[in-house]
């Protein structure tokens, strides 16, 4: 065929004529800046983006009945092109379609003018209900060369944040783990990259599998719903969808000449999805009571704490943007608060100018007494409640977990949330919020057949009982969904030494993007006491450029009087609480290395660049970083502050840095 009845053809599409000429088998559309080729006897599509390559020979694919299926399995082939309304406004839509046992299968990409990424389904019609545990919209199995140089790596991305999970990169060639929700392969040097994930979380648990050549080639790209695995925390398979119209998730599969820009649009995209809650104001300072006083917490030492941030912190620049500071109890608040004592210390925290904050677990029983009474629905016990994998309560954590459908698991969300909005908190942490997604055999509610179903129910619940007038703020939970809460822990539980900082900032080199999704990231506790000065430079501001910025040392009477003079030397910096208020999460400059995070971080600023230099080693290291890394001119002389310091500096060309060992340099670039 040639260029000419190409392009009759892509006009005939848009006219809407949907005629496939006969014999025709490549069919090509030019669409804006996207070239996109459809094998019209296999479904098996081609796309570029402008010159790039972006998936090659992908091939649809699901399951029904433990056989795999493409379209190269069915019959009546067609192939359309339309436009349409979408959720990025006016699109241009490309329909595979094809007929199979007397229903139909078709894929749609979608296009949107002026965006670097399309997204693209798969929906299955039966006259019979169906079954699948795998959707694939995207499966590329034929080799093919992605990037025009070597130095590329493939960007995991974990589940949840339990079990002290990391992010980490994998050079190509090596051996990648299947990625959750979304994953980026991206070269070191341009950070050019291919950024695809799903856009929907409220049916599947969605997986990115990737193999590569040492080179520049893919071999395997599959973006597929049905993932469940040890890492999702899940024992087994995923949950079947079913139904006379099955769907896949929406994928989003993006070019970017930054992938950075490409994390952050997805994010966007998965917020134009499900829209973000309503925010409940300014990004959160605060202190929260497990980094020391955990199971010693109680009404007296609490209420010490508050005093002690009021009269010694609070007023002297920390505080957040409305001037309020978060005082939140977490864990063996039960044991340590009688019940009249709440009032009294939310009340206290008013008084300061501060919000009392709470902790929940919603999906687990700690208990684990399956024959105990449920006492707010006395009809069920608690084995009644539970999650079942092949006939065995599901366990993790040492906790049993519930299944977020059953009524009397949301008996008791209704009445612990209810009584925590009476009492006057207005900041809750909500906790191993992953037991209520886990695969299991069986829910209370028929219509929920996966774990992410049962999770979305539970979390709507929430959100419903909240009501708006709780900050709700995840700690170990899934990335997805993110409509339900305002802020989630980017780590899992996080200390005072350098290690624990660069823990968090592993989450933060390829997590940073999540506040696109969520209100803000949330670094978990700064905890100072025990580690050297640098060490504690290092950890406030590993959270000042992540998010929630709370303090987590024992500031009561009996706490450590050594350690609340560090607090007060290292909490009053204005120039870092600025950051800590001002800024969204930082980027990274360049990936890291394996599972190893980052250490240098920048965000702009008022007239320049902040960028964070962290030294995660034993020894006095120098930094050289190119200006052009940053976006900056290398003939220009750029002045900059040191602002744990204030040392003044100039840079140009190079921005050289020597940085004593287990400490921080954060400078504020002027242009």
């Amino acid at each position: 065929m040639n260029h000419s009845l190409l392009k009759a053809l892509a006009f005939a599409m848009i006219a809407g004529t949907g005629v496939t000429p006969t014999g025709a088998k490549n069919l090509t559309y030019d669409i804006y800046d996207w070239t996109l080729t459809v094998d019209n006897a296999s479904g098996a599509i081609d796309l570029m983006l402008g010159d790039e390559p972006v998936i090659e020979h992908s091939q649809a694919q699901w399951s029904v009945g433990g056989d795999t299926l493409t379209f190269a399995d069915c019959t009546g082939h067609s192939v359309r092109l339309a436009d349409r309304e979408g959720l990025f406004g006016k699109q241009k839509t490309v329909t595979i379609a094809a007929r199979k046992d007397g229903g139909s299968v078709s894929q749609t990409i979608n296009f949107y003018p002026g965006k670097a990424f399309v997204t693209t389904e798969l929906t299955v019609v039966s006259p019979e209900e169906i079954s699948t545990r795998y959707m694939a919209p995207v499966a590329v199995t034929e080799s093919y060369r992605l990037f025009d140089r070597t130095g590329n790596y493939s960007v995991f991305v974990p589940y949840d944040n339990d079990a002290w999970v990391r992010y980490r990169n994998t050079p190509f060639g090596g051996q990648m783990p299947v990625s959750y929700e979304v994953g980026a392969l991206v070269n070191a040097d341009t950070r050019s990259a291919l950024v695809i994930g799903s856009l929907e979380h409220d049916t599947w648990k969605t997986g990115i599998q990737v193999a590569t050549d040492s080179g520049c080639t893919v071999d395997t790209l599959v973006a597929f719903g049905g993932v469940a695995t040890s890492l999702t925390r899940d024992i087994i398979a995923h949950g079947a969808v079913k139904g006379k119209s099955v769907k896949s998730p929406l994928i989003f599969v993006g070019r970017y000449a930054d992938w950075r820009d490409g994390m952050e649009a997805f994010a966007d995209a998965c917020a134009a999805v499900a829209p973000k809650i309503a925010s409940r104001g300014a990004r959160p300072f605060g202190w929260n009571s497990w980094g020391k006083l955990q199971t010693k917490i109680n009404y007296d030492n609490a209420s010490e704490v508050s005093q002690f941030i009021s009269e010694h912190l609070q007023n002297a620049s920390f505080a957040d943007a409305e001037g309020g500071v978060c005082v939140g109890l977490d864990a063996f608040w039960d044991f340590g608060f009688k019940p009249e004592q709440h009032k009294q210390f939310v009340e206290e925290c008013r008084r300061r100018g501060q919000k009392a904050g709470i902790y929940y677990c919603p999906f687990t029983d700690w208990g684990k007494n399956p024959d105990a009474t449920i006492s707010e629905m006395p009809e069920y016990k608690f084995k009644d409640a539970y999650l079942y994998g092949d006939g065995k309560i599901l366990e993790f954590d040492g906790a049993y977990a519930l299944d977020p459908t059953h009524p009397a698991v949301k008996a008791r969300i209704k009445r612990q949330l209810e009584e925590i909005k009476d009492w006057g908190y207005e900041y809750v942490k909500i906790d191993f919020m992953a037991h209520g997604a886990y695969e299991s055999d069986k829910h209370f509610d028929p219509a929920v057949t996966t774990g992410v179903q049962a999770y979305s129910e539970g979390m709507r619940y929430i959100d419903s009982i909240a009501d708006g007038k709780l900050w709700i703020n995840l700690s170990i939970a899934p990335l997805f969904p993110a409509n339900y809460a305002h802020s989630r822990r980017i780590g899992c539980d996080a200390w005072a030494d350098i290690n624990n900082t660069e823990y968090t900032l592993n989450g933060l080199t390829y997590g940073w993007w999540l506040d696109h999704v969520y209100h803000f990231n949330d670094a978990d506790h700064m905890v100072l006491e025990g580690v050297s000065d640098g060490e504690n430079r290092a950890r406030v501001t590993s959270s000042a450029i992540t998010g929630v910025y709370l303090l987590g040392d024992d500031m009561s009477a009996s706490g450590d009087e050594g350690v609340k003079k560090r607090i007060v030397r290292n909490l009053t910096n204005p120039e870092i609480n600025r950051i800590a208020r001002e800024c969204k999460s930082f980027r990274p400059v360049e990936l890291g290395t394996g599972e190893r995070a980052a250490d240098i971080f920048c965000h702009p600023a008022e007239g320049g660049m902040y960028v964070a230099l962290f030294n995660f080693g034993d020894k006095a290291e120098t930094k050289r970083l190119p200006l052009r890394r940053l976006g900056l001119s290398e003939g220009i002389d750029y002045a900059a502050t040191e602002l744990w310091s204030s040392d003044r500096a100039t840079f140009r060309g190079d921005l050289i840095v020597e940085i004593p060992a287990k400490d921080v340099k954060v400078f504020k670039i002027s242009f």
